[in-house]
């Protein structure tokens, strides 16, 4: 589909890759299709998608796997990720967002869910690419157009999408404390209570200098705020 943003959709059940792609055409996307972890990789090197959507058992590998090469790739640019898996434990989340999902699906999620968080995700990414505003709090700057994080002038480590939108939305509202159900509502398109706050906290306190990682501060019992 010409001009039509692309979903790299990996998925080695065929029926449910079938479904998922007609939903996902059916939705205004182009769609490429592959079944394992290196005709994925293959793949996402071809044709720079804007969604990743990945499931985690593949015949060769984990889609985990498949995410963390996505996210460590030089050229990457803007593309988001969400993984599908039949595991709905905490820690096996935590290994999804780690990797660097921006989102975490348990199986089974119907196929018209799936568009809806694709399109969902192109939103929030056609958002950042029309901002230019550098968002300055004391010594961080959020690049919002570049995508980028700033500290005393050097560069933070790459953010995920959902990584990226939260700090921006914990700064911009600093030093406001939001709840849980909250944040996801504006972050993430729903209302829905979970880690998924939590685990984003997590990865951002690891990937941000010290000094700027303790300015979230988690409120007992009331949510979460930036401070300077």
């Amino acid at each position: 589909m010409a001009n039509a943003p692309t979903v790299l959709l990996v998925e080695d059940d065929r029926v449910s890759r079938s479904a998922t792609e007609t939903v996902l055409l059916g939705a205004g996307l182009s769609v490429v299709l592959a079944d394992t972890v290196e005709s994925g990789w293959q793949l996402f090197l071809a044709h720079k998608p804007t969604v990743a959507i990945l499931d985690v058992s593949l015949p060769d590998g984990s889609g985990i796997d498949l995410c963390r090469r996505i996210r460590e790739h030089k050229t990457l640019g803007g593309t988001a990720v969400i993984m599908l898996t039949g595991q709905s434990g905490i820690e096996s989340k935590r290994g999804g967002f780690d990797a660097g999902a921006d989102q975490y699906l348990v199986k089974p999620v119907p196929p018209e869910e799936l568009a809806l968080w694709a399109r969902a995700l192109l939103r929030r990414l056609a958002i950042d690419q029309g901002e230019s505003d550098v968002v300055v709090a004391g010594d961080c700057e959020i690049d919002v157009n570049a995508h980028a994080v700033r500290w005393q002038g050097s560069a933070c480590p790459r953010l995920t999408l959902k990584e990226f939108d939260l700090l921006y939305f914990l700064v911009t509202k600093r030093p406001r404390v939001y709840t849980r159900a909250q944040i996801l509502k504006q972050v993430w398109d729903t209302i829905t209570v979970d880690q998924v706050v939590d685990a984003h906290i997590h990865n951002l306190r690891k990937k941000l200098p010290p000094p700027l990682a303790a300015r979230l501060q988690n409120i007992p019992g009331k949510g979460f705020r930036f401070i300077e």
